[in-house]
């Protein structure tokens, strides 16, 4: 008897026993996208020797060769610690447009224990509900929508999961083969899926939110770690048959400014224009175990415009492992050592209520509520999801346990924690069947400056900024804000603090104290980052904006005036802390060399005169491209490159003749 079960478990289970990856450490994989693929391979392996072609992948219209370093052609054995000497002779190829030897790292699911109960979060078992149960009496029970899961893996036999399972398009980018089954012991993956898609009524284990929905198991969890292009093909994977790409993984939390990489930034792009027939697929994404003493800015993943960052609460207030985020959309139920955990499919074909815990599983909940929305209308665009679960979720009562909770200029309540609070799947089915579409995104930018500044003791610093109607004619009300803040410090990282103050007064923590970033970065350094915010939702972009900064315990913070660049037509710049002196080319005068010297009479003649604000602050317009976006861009002073970034679309948003009162 116990012979045979070990037996059942091992042959559903991949055994993979290779060391954990050195996170970021080099590969010995090039990546490459070339100006004529026509022929391309066979052209690369004769000019350049040494290395082995292993596959081509396409994201969007880009077109990607994938080669080996060969270490028994080479007299240099592979580096993990720097980039391969060869290296600069691809750059060189008139051929290759692109070239990237990658880099591994950890990615790791956000989640901290292993453990469920029940089923008190669909039950009506917990106060405040969302509204599941009401959701399934009106019909919806996500038929229709395909949901891809990027975890460790899933077990796609599973007795209460398999009559859901895509087992044609999935797919394991660790072993590249077509079979998404765990390692031995991973067993989050499979978790996850029951939470979306555990079968109603086959009296198995437990019921998933949108229990008639299609899952796809894309295993990408692994110790070999993951690159950028193999990210980039699992969040493109089977691009025109998935709906919602659900992601409860991340970099590792509590320190590090981590974003995706170059390839994987062109899929999530691709994935909003071009999934779903044009109407863009849904990334939701775990927003971090950090705690309150970690930031989700920090992570590139869940900053994006273009993914839902999903948190968790617990009974009465945010859960203990929720951390500090700007880029949070909203709440789910994630389960807690504080009262109680959930209950899913584990592998194993198991079912276990043994205290699994996270923002991990608050995103599949999410998922699936998404996937009832689309159920209820398949028109529906990224966006649209994203202004729904604004729009639907409320604070239902929840305490925030780092800030108190905030009304932004729209008049809707929100949490430096919680995003907008705890999603109502009733409300999303209603909005969703007479939804009408947002309008079509525009994007402005205002120009780029070169603040002054620094920290001093603990008290704020502060940089303001207007945006005037013309700056922003295009923008009727806001969507996401993105900043990008350069800036520099003596020590201590992780104390350097930024929060965004908009027209209305509403107040963003865009970065807080992190007590282990402080720890990891002791030593001086600087930092150029895009930090993102969703509190201004629907509020004008019209008028003064501030950025107040300070360090915590007063570690100094100074803004390293270089880091924009403001030397013009290849000038030396000089960075004194508080200001900059800039060395001119031959021909070129002024403050930022910006003037062309020309000689009349024995005179030189300005033609190109210097703009400045009124601080005297140089101003340059800087060109923003984003693609599909909403994004407006407001500066603010502390930062040598400060542009802020803000979503607008053109009308009332809500359902079909009716206007939207905030709740």
């Amino acid at each position: 008897m116990h012979v045979h079960l070990l037996t059942f478990m091992f042959c559903c289970l991949k055994m993979y026993y290779s060391a954990p990856v050195f996170d970021g450490e080099f590969t010995g994989r090039v990546v490459i996208n070339t100006t004529n693929s026509e022929g391309f391979i066979d052209r690369f392996i004769t000019k350049h020797a040494g290395y082995t072609f292993l596959k081509r992948f396409q994201i969007g219209r880009h077109e990607y060769f994938v080669f080996e370093i060969n270490d028994t052609q080479r007299t240099r054995k592979i580096s993990k610690e720097i980039e391969d000497f060869d290296i600069k002779n691809l750059k060189l190829d008139s051929e290759v447009d692109f070239v990237n030897q990658e880099k591994r790292y950890r990615r790791v699911p956000k989640t901290d224990d292993t453990e469920w109960s029940n089923l008190w979060h669909l039950n009506d078992d917990v106060s405040p509900s969302m509204k599941v149960n009401e959701a399934w009496n009106a019909g919806y029970t996500g038929s229709g929508i395909t949901i891809a899961i990027l975890d460790d893996g899933l077990q796609t036999d599973h007795t209460d999961l398999d009559a859901n399972v895509d087992t044609v398009n999935d797919y394991d980018y660790q072993s590249t083969d077509d079979n998404p089954i765990p390692d031995v012991g991973d067993s989050h993956g499979t978790k996850v899926a029951g939470l979306i898609a555990a079968e109603k009524d086959n009296n198995e284990c437990t019921v998933g939110i949108a229990y008639e929905s299609t899952i796809i198991g894309v295993r990408i969890l692994g110790t070999s770690g993951l690159t950028d292009s193999e990210e980039a093909q699992a969040l493109n994977h089977h691009l025109s048959g998935v709906d919602i790409y659900s992601n409860s993984w991340g970099p590792t939390d509590g320190y590090g400014f981590s974003e995706p990489g170059t390839i994987t930034k062109s899929a999530l792009l691709d994935g909003i224009t071009s999934g779903r027939g044009g109407k863009g697929v849904i990334y939701t994404w775990a927003s971090g175990n950090g705690e309150t003493t970690d930031n989700c800015n920090g992570d590139g993943y869940v900053n994006s415009i273009y993914t839902i960052g999903v948190t968790s609460v617990e009974e009465g207030q945010n859960a203990w492992y929720s951390e500090v985020c700007a880029a949070s959309l909203a709440a789910t139920y994630g389960g807690s050592s504080n009262n109680r955990y959930l209950t899913s499919t584990t592998t194993s074909s198991g079912c276990t209520s043994d205290g699994v815990q996270g923002t991990s599983f608050s995103t599949p909940i999410a998922s699936g509520i998404i996937a009832l929305a689309l159920h209820a209308n398949s028109a529906l665009t990224w966006r649209d999801i994203q202004h729904m679960i604004v729009l639907t979720s409320s604070r239902n009562g929840f305490t925030d346990s780092y800030s108190s909770w905030g009304t932004n200029g729209a008049g809707k309540e929100y949490s430096q924690v919680l995003g907008f609070g705890l999603m109502d799947a009733e409300a999303m089915v209603t909005q969703a069947a007479s939804w009408t579409n947002v309008p079509t995104q525009q994007t402005c930018t205002t120009s780029t400056f070169t603040g002054s500044g620094s920290t001093s003791g603990s008290s704020y610093t502060t940089d303001i900024r207007s945006i005037s109607a013309s700056d922003c004619s295009s923008i009727t009300y806001l969507e996401h804000v993105t900043i990008d803040i350069s800036f520099s410090y003596t020590e201590y990282r992780g104390s350097s603090e930024f929060y965004l103050v908009s027209p209305s007064g509403t107040e963003s923590h865009l970065m807080h104290y992190r007590y282990d970033d402080s720890i990891y970065y002791a030593s001086a350094g600087s930092l150029s980052w895009t930090f993102m915010s969703v509190h201004f939702w629907r509020e004008s972009p019209i008028g003064q904006w501030t950025l107040k900064f300070k360090s915590y315990r007063g570690f100094s913070v100074d803004i390293d005036q270089c880091i924009s660049a403001p030397c013009e037509n290849n000038g030396t710049c000089t960075n004194n802390a508080y200001s900059y002196n800039c060395q001119c080319t031959d021909g070129y005068s002024g403050t930022n060399c910006q003037t062309i010297i020309t000689t009349t009479s024995a005179q030189e003649t300005s033609t190109e005169p210097l703009t400045t604000d009124d601080n005297g602050i140089s101003t340059t317009l800087v060109v923003v491209v984003v693609a599909g976006g909403t994004v407006a861009v407001i500066v603010i002073g502390v930062i040598v490159i400060a542009v802020v970034k803000s979503f607008s679309a053109g009308a009332t948003v809500g359902a079909a003749g009716v206007a939207v009162v905030w709740q």
